[in-house]
């Protein structure tokens, strides 16, 4: 990728090339049935068999060697018919479809011996080896989803191999896409998902921390694709509730958990599914929750905000929970077969989320800590239409807004604000005694989305996928934070556009295209793509960033920040060796335009329309580098991904499975120190990190039977660069003397070298089920404290944290009465109450001990100074029970 503007004409081409072959659905939200139809008695190909699935429109004929292909089917279980006159109609169960994978179903039809209407039922199975799998990738339907002890569906992905609290394979957060019935959902601002959906809403889940194919686009480290749940052919209902608690023995660092103290959680959950009566080709899904959870961090009242001596509390001493969390959520979707060539679906989400975030210097003030609220609306329409047997393709037009908040008092001017100095601490290791946090924000997202797909089986080993989007977003976002005033008595908040406040709203805009070609040949597979980015900041910047408030003393104008567009080759080989083995290699270049945070920070219009910098008003005024800005011509990061794999079917159910990877990953952001030329210093957002990451993954998988499944993985991984955080320069200069930057290679923050998960399932279908996920991570890098470890502590990540471990339950208990399925279920979240630290001190490598403390001195205050070190933030949450009932109708 190249940063400078492109040749008009060059770009315009390419996107012809690539959208206009598009006389060729959905890309990412269906899969394929594949298979021959056979005489069982002569082994010959029957011609003109019918084959279709019972209950939907998806059908096709044999042609003249036996085969067929079924595409553009939902994932999903499905049962199967063949056909043919004077033959026997046999009928496969069971059959699992996927998204983006061909299943094979093979049949056999015996010529007509039995009586009219008598057929075969065979009930399919799942092949252990998927041999058109050509990079990791792995789907987790809705059955499984629902008998794990799991509550949202990034608990799944975190369970999977080479993911790690969020980081897929050694990436930074926010690298990896997020979609929803293949509409990406990504939050442009910080690229978090922008909406959360339901593990209830959730018809198949797939991960893919591999290589991905060239329909995946703005990710470098992976994809995590959701296609959710429509609605059923009869009516059903669901009803779900619980309630729960912590139970723990660490009393010291989790005060107030015991029962009938704090630490509630409670659950309501109601799904409804069926046609809408009177009109039977319209179907509704319909998903509503209520969740609450009051934490399991809380502090003690002992001062209100507006105390301020430390030995004159005026609280009233009450637990107050600082990690609580609250959220109501909706989905609905329609769907209207209007005919059986065209579907046409509306779904909208919609979720409302208060939580806190606990701040260890308020533990005797909780009420001074600020509420965080955020609204996230998606709305889409998609149309499905079948062109032929062989050609679909999708239509789909979205709306995602969210909306984030947070502050002390809605009002920024009520009375109860007190200044940020009120209740400091006036001894190390000390509590507030008073205060509250100055800051407030609100941020808001709206993109717009027009996307389509088109996929054509053009003959019976090339499947042509082609697609473009277009996309805008707009983007406001305002913070400040008010200081003392000049009687140190009252507030004021900073004039706009200067230190402290930050206001912007940008619409930036993209469009993408790819087309790709699945080759399915007897000896291998082939996913060969390319793809297509084109960005527009669409925004001005101050040509010269030596003089960004144009100082009329040294010449400097305004310019159109560049666009950017991006090409990326995807390649991928799958070489099935045996009928129960497949090796795999693929190869790709991946390209994510830097969040927008990173491009538009600190850049306003003046009131004469011109575009500026937020700089601080003197050099020094508030120390050096105090200001950071954004920079609308950051290079697209990028990434080269590497993998080959091998999986071998053991038996017919237990296979095995290694894999090896590598990325190489340039143009990460970070920032740059600059002076203008009068003497004003402020630091910018540019394009210099990097890294690099290589691992290996075994797999077992032991598939359901017998009563009993089981999966293991382990991950042996390093992730390595020269820095962890986009603000590592920026920070190493607000020390005195300033901290060099790295020029080799260190751990990066989430270097987990040793990873290993399991999860056991134990049961009988519509009895009992019983399952606990095990996770086991050797510890994470940290910087030791130079005063206590002065040897080996030349660079930063040079001492590992503990490791962690947990384990969580869940066991449920069927029961038929009346009609009417009744479960009873438990879920215990960390079984063992393991204290894993997450947090450590430097000094000692240990949460809770602070080898610092010697040098503490006097405590001004009401706290000890070892209630202090005993920070619950350090360590992980202890156990958790909730028990609840379900109800299906």
């Amino acid at each position: 990728m190249k940063p400078e503007n492109r040749n008009p004409l060059l770009v315009l081409v390419t996107i012809v090339l690539l959208t206009g072959i598009a006389s060729l659905a959905v890309a990412g939200t269906t899969g394929k049935i594949a298979g021959r139809v056979l005489d069982a008695s002569t082994g010959e190909p029957l011609i003109g068999a019918n084959v279709f699935l019972e209950g939907y429109p998806y059908g096709a004929a044999t042609d003249a060697d036996g085969f067929y292909f079924i595409i553009n089917v939902p994932p999903g279980t499905y049962t199967v018919v063949a056909q043919m006159l004077n033959y026997q109609e046999v009928k496969a169960t069971n059959v699992v479809v996927k998204i983006d994978l061909t299943t094979r179903l093979d049949f056999k039809l015996q010529p007509q011996a039995l009586e009219l209407g008598e057929e075969i039922t065979v009930v399919a199975e799942r092949p252990m080896v998927q041999k058109d799998v050509t990079s990791t990738s792995v789907s987790v339907s809705h059955a499984q989803i629902k008998a794990m002890p799991v509550e949202h569906y990034e608990e799944v992905v975190n369970l999977q191999a080479g993911v790690v609290d969020g980081h897929f394979r050694g990436g930074r957060l926010g690298e990896v896409a997020y979609m929803i019935d293949g509409i990406p959902v990504n939050d442009p601002f910080n690229n978090s998902a922008g909406i959360e959906v339901e593990n209830s809403s959730i018809q198949e889940l797939e991960v893919i921390s591999g290589t991905f194919n060239a329909e995946y686009g703005q990710a470098m480290s992976g994809v995590v694709n959701i296609v959710t749940r429509e609605g059923s052919q009869k009516f059903t209902a669901d009803v779900s509730a619980y309630v729960g608690n912590y139970f723990t023995n660490h009393d010291l660092i989790f005060p107030n958990l015991k029962p009938g103290e704090g630490g509630r959680s409670e659950n309501l959950q109601l799904t409804l599914s069926g046609p809408i009566p009177f009109f039977k080709k319209i179907t509704y899904f319909i998903n509503g929750r209520y969740f609450r959870d009051d934490g399991y961090i809380y502090g003690r009242r002992v001062y209100n905000i507006s105390d301020n001596d430390p030995y004159q509390p005026t609280g009233d001493s009450a637990w107050v929970p600082m990690n609580d969390y609250k959220r109501y959520s909706i989905h609905g979707k329609l769907t209207y077969h209007i005919s059986p060539t065209i579907k046409v679906s509306y779904s909208g989400m919609w979720d409302d989320n208060i939580n806190h975030y606990y701040d260890h210097d308020f533990r005797l003030t909780p009420d001074g800590i600020m509420t965080h609220y955020r609204t996230n609306w998606h709305q889409n329409i998609i149309v499905n239409h079948t062109l032929s047997k062989t050609t679909f393709h999708t239509f789909k037009i979205s709306r995602n807004y969210s909306e984030y908040k947070g502050y002390v008092f809605e009002d920024p001017y009520d009375p109860r604000y007190v200044i940020p100095e009120q209740g400091l601490p006036q001894s190390s290791y000390t509590f507030r005694s008073g205060g509250n946090n100055p800051g407030r924000y609100r941020r808001t997202t709206t993109t717009d989305l027009v996307k389509w797909d088109l996929t054509s089986q053009i003959t019976r080993m090339h499947k042509i996928g082609i697609g473009a989007m277009y996309k805008t977003d707009d983007l406001y976002n305002f913070y400040t934070a008010f200081r003392a005033g000049a009687d140190s008595s009252t507030i004021v908040y900073p004039e706009k556009y200067t230190p402290g406040w930050e206001e912007y709203n940008k619409k930036p805009w993209e469009f993408s295209a790819y087309i790709q070609d699945k080759m399915e040949y007897e000896d291998f597979i082939v996913n060969l793509g390319v793809r297509l980015d084109y960005f527009d900041p669409n925004t001005d910047i101050p040509s010269d960033p030596k003089n960004p408030q144009y100082n009329p003393l040294f010449p400097s104008g305004v310019e159109r920040a560049k666009t950017q567009y991006q090409i990326s080759p995807r390649l991928g080989i799958a070489f099935p060796i045996s009928a129960n083995g497949v090796i795999h290699g693929s190869y790709g270049h991946f390209f994510q335009i830097p969040n927008r945070e990173h491009l538009y920070r600190g850049i306003f219009t003046r009131p004469d329309g011109k575009p500026s910098f937020t700089i601080i008003s003197e050099t020094g005024e508030q120390g050096a580098y105090d200001v950071i800005v954004g920079n609308p011509n950051l290079k697209a990061e990028s990434t080269v991904k590497y993998e080959v794999g091998l999986k071998q079917a053991i038996t017919s159910n237990l296979a095995i499975e290694f894999t090896a990877y590598y990325s190489d990953i340039r143009n990460l952001v970070d920032t740059e120190l600059l002076e203008t030329y009068d003497g004003k210093k402020y630091a910018r957002y540019t394009n210099r990190d990097y890294a690099n990451v290589r691992g290996i993954i075994v797999s077992v998988e032991k598939r359901f039977s017998n009563h009993w499944s089981a999966t293991v993985d382990y991950t042996f991984q390093y992730a390595e660069g020269n820095a962890s955080d986009p603000l590592t320069v920026f920070m190493d200069n607000q020390t005195d003397p300033p901290l060099e930057p790295e020029k080799k290679f260190i751990p990066l923050d989430w270097d987990q070298r040793h990873t290993l998960n399991f999860s056991l399932t134990v049961g009988t279908e519509g009895n009992y089920t019983v399952s606990l996920i095990g996770r086991f991570g050797s510890g994470m890098p940290y910087t030791a404290d130079r005063f206590f470890n002065p040897v080996d502590i030349t660079f930063r990540n040079n001492r590992r944290k503990p490791y962690t471990y947990t384990f969580d339950l869940r066991a449920e208990k069927s029961f038929q009465i009346l009609g009417t399925r009744i479960s009873a279920f438990v879920l215990v979240y960390n079984l063992l109450d393991r204290l894993n630290e997450y947090g450590v001190y430097p000094s000692s490598g240990r949460a809770g001990v602070d080898y610092n403390v010697k040098f503490a001195g006097d405590i001004y205050g009401l706290n000890t100074i070892e209630e202090y070190v005993r920070n619950p933030a350090m360590y992980g949450s202890p156990r958790q029970i909730r028990i609840g009932l379900n109800f299906g109708f």
